[in-house]
């Protein structure tokens, strides 16, 4: 049994340690955006009444840009702190729907996946990804890490470093969401007609964040996604 099982284990551990790497590579360019982004969050949080280690603290424990830069921008114009968990959950329920897709590539007890479930942002989960629409779990976890390194350590550095609040607008730290996200669509616009509906969808946001109803911009660039999606499903 020995002869027979031994010639397989350095293929899967080397294929696992082939897995390690892809992931932490590909989660390179997004921690450098990432951590910018964490920054401008600290200084924001400094802003804010926050010690360093109450703002890395947070970065660490809750892991998500948006839902952070919401609680603490609440209390920043005079919210309590319940409004504040209240506007971080909130735009938090997006990761409900992508729990429960990449919930079987996860594994052992409860209390495991909960801690593995915590490096699920988007970059990590698009990461993790496969085009068969399974997961990776250690891609999941190596990109995952990476990118929690460059969020925590952002933090800190905005945090502790001589950074103002202005300096978010003067080195441009406030374009990176922006970035971020288009780094995560890049690798999706392989066909003209991918490229022509993100052009669409990104032009009619636009116009509707310019004429002031920027509320709607995310509603009609996902309209024009999903129907130039159902097209393409239509046809031969």
């Amino acid at each position: 049994m020995t002869g027979t099982d031994s010639p397989h284990r350095p293929d899967a551990d080397g294929g696992r340690r082939a897995a390690w790497a892809e992931g932490a590579r590909a989660a390179v360019p997004f921690t450098v955006a990432i951590f910018a982004f964490g920054v401008s969050f600290g200084v924001l949080a400094k802003g804010a009444g926050f010690g360093a280690l109450a703002a890395t603290s947070m970065s660490g424990l809750v892991f998500v840009g948006s839902s952070q830069f919401a609680a603490v921008s609440v209390i920043v114009n005079g919210g309590g702190w319940a409004a504040a968990a209240v506007a971080g959950t909130l735009l938090n329920l997006r990761y409900l729907v992508m729990g429960f897709a990449i919930l079987p590539a996860l594994r052992g007890g409860r209390a495991r996946r909960a801690v593995e479930s915590q490096l699920v942002i988007e970059e990590s989960w698009a990461i993790a990804s496969d085009a068969d629409g399974r997961f990776d779990r250690v891609r999941l976890l190596s990109s995952g890490v990476v990118l929690w390194l460059g969020w925590v350590l952002g933090t800190l550095a905005g945090a502790i470093g001589p950074f103002r609040a202005v300096d978010i607008l003067t080195y441009g730290l406030d374009a990176v969401s922006p970035v971020l996200f288009f780094l995560l669509l890049a690798p999706h616009l392989g066909t003209a007609r991918k490229r022509t509906a993100a052009a669409a969808a990104a032009a009619c946001a636009a116009v509707l964040t310019a004429v002031a109803v920027p509320d709607s911009a995310i509603a009609v660039a996902c309209l024009i996604a999903v129907g130039w999606t159902w097209r393409a499903g239509r046809k031969p």
